[in-house]
């Protein structure tokens, strides 16, 4: 299912595995896209249906989980959210030139200046997330050999984001090339955040963040630019992601 009020190309683009993905990893930055006036798309490879505790398919939870994501893409500013059906849990299972396929006939339709994607990983090791992550970068690689790659390819670095953080991350997850500040938009992260009242985490992840604006009122996403790559930036970071 896809939410397109426009034609425009150009842009921000993210592309993750299932709704709330966008909101805990870089609902800030695309919130600060929107407002640079730039054009901001989510391409979503599942529709969240296997995100309960016994992680069956449930199709009632899917419903549930896309409205949760046009509540959370309306608190962010998204211009187009896109909404695949490949099996939640089970991305591994589709065949991968299948994924490659599909998100690179998505990327030549917009034309997006960056892609903001996962990294080897996945942040949390979570297999959808590895997969999409993988299968996104493929893409962009066939894309470059017909000159119409974005220009550049971000993973999710967390390494920036409050609390303790025990993930297992690559190196490229574990040294941020780019650090945005997101404060001035922190309350529509929140937000966006809480449309996912489905996830048991999001409460603990609202607690987190509400937590150090409180004690250092400031938050940042973290990024590493992985295409093209850049060496990382010492002392300061890079500013935004263009």
């Amino acid at each position: 299912m896809t939410y397109r009020p426009d034609e425009r190309d150009g842009g921000l683009a993210a592309i993750f595995a299932h709704p709330d993905d966008e909101s805990f990893a870089a609902a800030g930055t695309l919130a600060m896209a929107h407002d640079a006036g730039r054009t901001v798309r989510l391409l979503l490879l599942t529709r969240g249906e296997a995100g309960n505790p016994e992680r069956t398919p449930d199709l009632d939870l899917a419903d549930l989980r896309e409205e949760e994501m046009r509540c959370a893409a309306g608190h962010i500013g998204m211009d187009e959210v896109t909404v695949a059906d490949h099996p939640d849990g089970r991305l591994a299972d589709v065949p991968f030139e299948t994924l490659v396929d599909e998100i690179a006939a998505w990327l030549a339709d917009r034309r997006p200046n960056a892609v903001i994607t996962f990294g080897a990983h996945g942040v949390t090791n979570d297999p959808d997330h590895v997969v999409v992550g993988a299968a996104t970068r493929w893409a962009v690689e066939r894309l470059a050999e017909s000159g119409i790659a974005p220009n550049a390819v971000y993973v999710i670095s967390p390494v920036l984001w409050p609390g303790e953080r025990r993930f297992d991350l690559s190196p490229e997850e574990g040294a941020a090339s780019h650090r945005i500040d997101i404060t001035a938009v922190a309350g529509r992260k929140l937000a966006a955040l809480a449309c996912h009242a489905s996830q048991p985490d999001v409460a603990d992840e609202i607690a987190t963040l509400r937590a150090a604006i409180d004690a250092d009122g400031v938050l940042y996403e973290g990024y590493t630019r992985v295409r093209p790559t850049v060496p990382l930036a010492r002392p300061t970071f890079y500013a935004a992601i263009d």
